[in-house]
């Protein structure tokens, strides 16, 4: 699965999810997950992204002018955490890690979106809410045909209704 249809499937999971609004109080970082155990189970990632709120405050202060609504979209996102990691060995253990994630991140309250399983590939969306705020949105993607495992944790207010705003403005 190639990463930009797993960012269109984080935009469409929060618009289906979370279509009755966000105006409730943002907790600040219970959307946050931690992917720094994977290194230690895949290796070096061979893409890391970490997109802070200060880098995201200079995306919208540089791009406030030409693409307003990116502006203020990237205003309320803490965070914007990408991981892609080779498959080169075990793929069952691949697909296991899933699994054990999976069960900490329900453990954590968080709600499941989206749950494919086909042979040789897991994905799993989950969204953490306070009241009808979406705090964060969690994608883990293994893939062993392409021998890829993908995890993304956005944290921040997530306006449905804006989603497809941003995925237009980055061209996604």
């Amino acid at each position: 699965m190639k990463l930009p249809k797993v960012i269109h499937a984080i935009c469409w999971a929060g618009l289906l999810l979370f279509s009755l609004g966000t105006n409730a109080s943002y907790a600040q970082s219970a959307g946050l997950v931690t992917f720094d155990d994977l290194s230690n189970e895949y290796g070096e990632a061979k893409v890391e992204i970490n997109l802070s709120k200060q880098l995201l405050g200079l995306i919208g202060t540089f791009s406030k002018k030409e693409n307003p609504e990116l502006s203020e979209l990237a205003s309320n996102i803490e965070s914007i955490t990408v991981r892609v990691y080779n498959i080169t060995d075990d793929a069952q253990a691949a697909l296991n890690l899933i699994d054990k994630t999976t069960k900490g991140l329900r453990k954590d309250n968080w709600v499941p979106i989206v749950s494919v399983n086909e042979e040789g590939e897991k994905v799993r969306i989950f969204s953490k809410s306070t009241g009808e705020v979406m705090d964060g949105m969690v994608v883990m993607v293994v893939d062993t045909n392409s021998k890829e495992a993908v995890f993304i944790n956005l944290v921040g207010q997530i306006d449905p209704a804006r989603i497809n705003d941003l995925t237009g403005a980055l061209n996604l």
